[in-house]
């Protein structure tokens, strides 16, 4: 059966058509064949599968168990076909596009801006998984992925949004108590706001080349509330400028040392092959309009 492939696919389609009419006359009207032509590539098809599909009486077909199994599978296989098939000749641009990103990436870029992309888009709709890491995406059918990582992604297609920008933020009134404006240093005197753990700062001092335990006084909790606890005076946190630039615009937080790279950055993923498609391209083009790309 392997090594007929195509004749199978071609006796299958002739199957199906008889067997929605069960007629070889009426299904040879609609292929343009004749009607021993068809009865014939029933046969060769029996053959093939080393079942019956048909039980042929004398004036009408009825379909065997097995048949009506056939059927039923072409008719499913069919419909899937079709409809991709649809899809691709209006651009894809309608049913779901499913993307997986952390809570804190959905929340800023993604949610806020929902109502755009339904404006551009009408037919086509997000679905939205938020997890906290990058690898608990692994057994989920993401079309697309957006991860703050290293930028290695086997067998994926991937494409890097932005640079990961790192740099310390407190309110104007922290940075006076402690003096911050004036000395580096004063850094020891801080309570240390980490995100997930004490990498980031640790790499943050060192690139300063301060001598500084960011350990001993700290709160350490997840990302999207760093950022809450700075704007309470908490302490200084170790912001993200593609997220925080718009609190140092307006003043509420300020910072008072420079800002460095991280070795990581934000990454667009998904399966190689989907990068190529239209719901692909629309939704990236959407997600650089809003990070200002």
């Amino acid at each position: 059966m392997i090594e007929n492939k195509q004749l199978l696919l071609s006796h299958l389609h002739t199957f199906s058509v008889a067997a929605k009419h069960l007629s070889f006359t009426v299904a040879a009207k609609e292929l343009f064949m004749t009607q021993a032509a068809v009865s014939q590539r029933i046969k060769k098809l029996e053959g093939l599968l080393n079942f019956m599909l048909f039980v042929r009486k004398t004036r009408k077909l009825e379909l065997t168990p097995e048949g009506s199994r056939v059927l039923g599978m072409l008719n499913t296989s069919f419909e899937l076909i079709f409809s991709e098939l649809s899809d691709i000749q209006k651009g894809e641009l309608s049913g779901e596009i499913c993307v997986g990103t952390s809570p804190y990436i959905a929340g800023a870029w993604i949610i806020p801006n929902l109502k755009e992309f339904r404006a551009m888009y009408p037919n086509l709709s997000i679905k939205l998984i938020t997890k906290q890491n990058e690898s608990d995406f692994q057994f989920d059918p993401l079309d697309i992925g957006i991860y703050y990582s290293n930028g290695n992604h086997p067998d994926h297609y991937s494409e890097r949004l932005l640079r990961g920008r790192r740099v310390p933020i407190c309110t104007p009134e922290y940075a006076r108590k402690h003096k911050l404006f004036d000395n580096p240093h004063n850094l020891r005197h801080v309570n240390f706001i980490h995100s997930g753990g004490h990498t980031a700062w640790k790499r943050y001092l060192r690139e300063l080349r301060l001598d500084i335990d960011c350990t001993v006084t700290s709160d350490l909790i997840t990302h999207e509330h760093t950022t809450s606890l700075a704007l309470q005076s908490m302490g200084v946190a170790l912001g993200r400028m593609e997220f925080d630039r718009h609190l140092l615009e307006t003043g509420e937080l300020v910072a008072p040392f420079a800002v460095i790279d991280s070795d990581k950055g934000y990454d667009v993923v998904c399966p190689a092959g989907m990068e190529k498609r239209p719901k692909f391209q629309a939704f990236l083009l959407w997600l650089k309009d809003i990070i200002g790309q």
